[in-house]
């Protein structure tokens, strides 16, 4: 043995002697003892050993330990560059040859199984080097002694047909990544082979490769990648992709099969796919690391299309399962131990709370597809809504089966009643959180990207649409429950109406009135307490609906039979017809007797005016009630204009009358009866009002043979004010488009003039020589607003377009009152004069 080997053997045991002392020799840095040292420095000066031997040596020594111990890849970093160091110093300084061909063969040898080895240790890597600090920076040392390596040129000379080092890493990643995964799968398999097992299993594995692609990612990837230009997350992530891929889809295609047969037990496996999907969808997640053909390419790419009939099962079960849970918490509920500062039951946050999960599943499902995302959401967000109303209806009937409909027994507000409509509510307004649990603009902006804006449109419609129809049901069953309340407190409000109404003239309104507001204070007290606050508002509008409903009977009641038998049968709108057929109740004839006959005086409406005063006030509450917006609806102004009306003098309701009908001429733009075009102006200085009928065009014939024969009616209104007889032009024969030319004079005084609703009134009348004339239409003009009285009179030509008189319901209340008024012949003339002048605008 020459003494290079003698030198190299002895190294050898020297070197596995002190790692067999070690606990720890992954950092060890190949000092030896000194004995050793001394040992060895003796024998390599006695056979005078060169540099390049003892590099030669230490290599050989330290790289067979290293399969046999784990050792500092840094130290052997060092012995590499040692050899070629001295290698070159040898090259260049000695004409022999470096090395003998037995220790070429042996060198060769070695770095071809510190290769092997280290690649070995590759493959085994998630073992090996798992993801901490100091495994990576060993695995970063071994990588940067397999790329030293590829680098030497005496690697190069000795081992020239090896495959390069850099194939053999990559090849090394594939095959440790493909044993690694089979590893894996062996560890998860289930002992039965049932689907919901396996299903489990495959979710298990896949989770574990989800850790391993993050730590990939993390650590092991950007080392690859920036030592030696390797996609080491590619590489492995394609493998799992096309090995789980093949297990996925098998498994899927026949657990579709069972659940398309109905040969599975749903419930038991749903969880199981739900973990599955989600594992795969988070496995997918990774693929935006990946380049565009490779994330393309991806067996899994569409994995969710293996798992729609398994979503529909989900969301049929998750339905049921609410319905069941609903059932449930309603049964469990317990009015009577809810504090009493909570607003609602146990039940309604029960169920708020499974509709958040429904919204959670869907949100954590993240379905890629936009047509089967928007398939999805309208299916949860019906099955929420029809949940919500089924609940909803559970809590109405509870009430209706514990009595709250019947009629006998005395009303009390009860902690059962505001717990019943606060649940409503609660349920109702988690409906207004779906468009953001289920995301509806992400899919909305989805939709218009790949169909465009109309069917992004559509789809929005619809959803809204599903949302408004279950939101509005809910309102109803609650307004429905509200308008029980109104019902129930009804005939005591009309007991407490009549009774203030029909006070003796003595008592004080405070004092009469006072009866109906302790009724309402006490009951709205408790309602407040135990209501939220939008149901308390609905209360509030019904019982505000409720007194106006009494206080307008006790107002009509007395005119009714008069309103149904109105001069010549002449239509009324819908609301006058149902205000004129109220009728006063049996429960207030048999608890308070008939009402009095006697004649109304204008005391009594002002009574009731100020009545209507006081509740209106009450009921806003300083505007902690209802807003004056709120409380300010059609029949409290119907009400109110029939109480001021009824108050008022019949020289000022007529006068309204003409005030309102000069403000609607100015407003007016239909000409569908034609137009009439005339002057008039106020002389001052003879105190004469001038007015000039110059034409009329574009009238409706009238006459059988399609014309008509017009004249003018010139009339000063109100006749009270002005008792001057009407003038009238001439009858123009057969033409729709008469020209007058006319002017009449009217002596009248200034201030007559400026007075509210003094008017000229127009009457374009047809002629007719056997019947009655007929009215083809009626204008009229402010005697406020003509020159000569209005500085800033409007200029002196004026078209006014015609209209016909009809019946409004405001007319019809005036008319009323009026012809009410016994005895007035100013009233009775008006009226009659009204009723006329609406016959003779009858249609041809």
């Amino acid at each position: 043995m020459n003494p290079v080997e003698s030198y190299r053997c002895i190294l050898t045991q020297l070197v596995e002697h002190e790692l067999k002392q070690m606990e720890n020799s992954s950092r060890w840095d190949g000092t030896l003892n000194h004995e050793a040292v001394y040992l060895l420095h003796q024998i390599a000066i006695q056979n005078q050993l060169t540099q390049l031997n003892l590099a030669y040596c230490r290599w050989l020594a330290y790289s067979k330990a290293h399969t046999l111990y784990a050792m500092d890849y840094r130290f052997l970093h060092s012995l590499l560059k040692m050899v070629e160091e001295q290698w070159k110093i040898t090259q260049q300084t000695s004409s022999k040859e470096c090395f003998t061909t037995k220790e070429e063969v042996t060198l060769a040898a070695s770095f071809d199984a510190f290769v092997k080895y280290c690649i070995g240790l590759l493959r085994k890597q998630r073992d090996v080097f798992p993801p901490q600090k100091k495994n990576v920076v060993r695995l970063e040392w071994l990588l940067k002694c397999l790329q030293h390596l590829q680098a030497l040129d005496i690697y190069e000379k000795l081992c020239p047909s090896q495959t390069d080092i850099h194939s053999q890493i990559i090849n090394g990643i594939h095959e440790g990544t493909i044993e690694w995964f089979y590893r894996i799968r062996a560890f998860t398999e289930p002992g039965t082979s049932t689907d919901g097992e396996m299903v489990s299993a495959i979710a298990a594995m896949t989770n574990t490769l989800n850790l391993d692609l993050v730590r990939s990612y993390k650590y092991t990837g950007k080392l690859y990648q920036a030592m030696l230009q390797i996609d080491y997350f590619s590489i492995a992530y394609k493998n799992f992709d096309k090995l789980l891929g093949e297990e996925v889809i098998e498994l899927m295609t026949g657990v579709n099969k069972s659940l398309k047969s109905q040969t599975i037990d749903t419930t038991e496996i749903s969880t199981s796919l739900f973990e599955l999907y989600l594992a795969l969808k988070d496995l997918l997640g990774f693929k935006q690391y990946l380049n565009k053909s490779d994330a393309e390419a991806l067996v899994l790419a569409d994995y969710h299309k293996y798992f729609k009939k398994a979503v529909q099962n989900w969301l049929a079960l998750a339905y049921n399962k609410a319905i069941q849970r609903i059932e449930k918490a309603v049964e469990l509920d317990k009015v009577e131990q809810v504090d009493a500062m909570v607003k609602h039951s146990t039940s309604a946050v029960d169920v708020a709370c499974c509709f958040g999960q429904i919204g959670e599943f869907y949100s954590k499902l993240d379905w890629p597809d936009i047509e089967g995302s928007y398939v999805f959401v309208m299916k949860i967000t019906d099955d929420i809504c029809r949940a919500a109303l089924f609940y909803a209806n559970i809590i109405h009937k509870d009430l209706i089966s514990k009595g709250y409909y019947d009629d006998e027994g005395q009303f009390d507000v009860t902690d059962q009643l505001c717990i019943a409509i606060n649940n409503i509510e609660q349920v109702r307004r988690s409906l207004a959180v779906l468009p953001k649990s289920l995301n509806w603009d992400k899919l909305f902006t989805l939709v218009a990207m790949k169909q465009g804006e109309q069917s992004s449109e559509q789809c929005k419609a619809s959803l809204k649409e599903m949302l408004a129809s279950a939101d509005d049901d809910m309102v109803n069953i609650i307004l429905k429950v509200a308008g029980r309340v109104g019902d129930k407190m009804r005939p005591d409000v009309k007991k407490f109406i009549f009774q203030f109404a029909y006070a003796p003239v003595k008592q004080s309104l405070d004092d009469a009135i006072t009866p109906l507001m302790q009724y309402l204070d006490k009951n709205l007290i408790t309602l407040s307490e135990g209501l939220l606050q939008i149901n308390f508002q609905r209360i509030l509008e019904t019982l505000w609906q409720v007194v106006l409903d009494e206080m307008r009977e006790q107002v009509i009641g007395e005119h009714e039979q008069h309103n149904q038998n109105h001069h010549n049968g002449h239509s009324l709108g819908t609301h006058t017809i149902q205000v004129l057929k109220s009728t006063i109740t049996d429960y207030t004839k048999k608890k308070i007797g008939a009402l009095p006959t006697m004649k109304k005086g204008l005391e009594f409406f002002v009574r009731l005016h100020s009545a209507l005063e006081i509740l209106l006030e009450f009921f806003n509450a300083d505007g902690k009630g209802l807003s004056m917006e709120d409380l300010m609806i059609e029949d409290y102004k119907i009400l109110l204009s029939c109480l001021v009306t009824n108050k008022s003098t019949t020289e000022e309701i007529i006068t309204s009358y003409y005030s309102r009908r000069a403000q609607e001429q100015m407003s007016r733009s239909d000409n569908s009866y034609g137009e009439l075009d005339v002057v008039c102006y106020y002389n001052p200085m003879d105190s004469k009002l001038i007015v000039e009928v110059n034409k009329a065009k574009n009238l409706r014939a009238l006459d059988c043979n399609g014309v008509s024969d017009p004249f003018v009616m010139i009339e000063l209104c109100p006749r009270h004010m002005f008792n001057l007889d009407p003038q009238r032009t001439k009858v123009i024969k057969k033409t729709l488009n008469p020209v007058f030319n006319q002017s009449f004079e009217f002596n009248i005084r200034e201030e007559q003039c400026k007075k509210r609703g003094a008017s000229v009134v127009f009457s374009v009348m047809d002629h007719d020589m056997m019947f009655s004339n007929d009215l083809e239409g009626e204008a009229m003009i402010s005697l406020e607003t003509i020159p000569g009285i209005n500085l800033h009179g409007a200029s002196q030509q004026h078209s006014l377009k015609l209209v016909k008189p009809v019946l409004t319901a405001e007319d019809q209340t005036m008319f009323t009152i009026l012809s009410n008024r016994h005895g007035d012949k100013k009233a009775s003339d008006f009226v009659k004069k009204r009723y006329h002048a609406i016959d003779q605008a009858k249609e041809v």
